[in-house]
């Protein structure tokens, strides 16, 4: 399945242009022109790459980074004016992973998008060798393949709350309903099985509109550590 990237640029020229050539080379994309929009699409979608211009209408791009790491960690490239150095660095600052001066040369930045991606999948495989979540799947050998993938994500995130969306899409491979309660009850699983071998079923705290997340405050049990 092609990577799902989220463009948020005012410039409609521009969008079209980006738009258009992330099609031609087998991305998912869709676009939006301004901040408010493009949280709200970043927080309720699953998306592999986001592409950020700094300034955009509404709520500019470096203030909607600031709120969408507060929800996911989804990798974002920011666009910056070009020379403007102060943008770059806040960007960067702010969670983002790289950043283009405009105007840009699309195959370079396909290049970086390339780049992004496969870093970001390859540290995320790392989270199954990791000590916590190694340990969580040598206490808990209860766990489905689908609990293991619901705690690995959350595992990769650990104080970072992760939407519901995000969950749906890139472990249960489905869009997000608003009355679907099958996460929820993967979640409540989990929960459980832990509390069967004396792990505290709040580490994995419920975060109102915002989803779930793994506590660093995960206590494991000492006999069988």
């Amino acid at each position: 399945m092609s990577a799902k990237i989220l463009v948020v640029e005012d410039d409609e020229v521009v969008n079209e242009l980006i738009g258009q050539h992330l099609l031609a080379s087998d991305y998912q994309v869709t676009t939006c022109h301004d901040g408010v929009t493009g949280l709200k699409l970043a927080s309720e979608q699953y998306f592999d790459l986001i592409l950020l211009d700094i300034m955009l209408p509404n709520l500019n791009g470096l203030d909607m980074l600031r709120e969408l790491r507060e929800i996911n960690n989804t990798p974002t490239l920011i666009l910056t004016a070009l020379g403007n150095e102060q943008e770059r660095i806040e960007g960067l600052r702010t969670g983002a992973d790289d950043y283009l001066s405009k105007p840009f040369n699309l195959e370079e930045l396909v290049l970086r998008i390339e780049a992004i991606l496969r870093r970001y999948h390859q540290n995320y495989a790392k989270v199954a060798d990791s000590e916590l979540f190694e340990k969580l799947k040598q206490l808990v050998p209860e766990l489905t393949s689908i609990e293991l993938d619901i705690v690995k994500c959350l595992a990769s995130n650990v104080t970072i709350p992760t939407s519901k969306a995000y969950l749906y899409q890139s472990v249960l491979h489905k869009e997000y309903g608003r009355y679907d309660r099958t996460l929820d009850m993967h979640i409540s699983n989990i929960r459980k099985k832990f509390k069967q071998v004396d792990i505290d079923p709040n580490v994995i705290k419920t975060v109102h509109g915002k989803g779930y997340m793994l506590m660093d405050t995960l206590q494991l049990p000492d006999n069988r550590s």
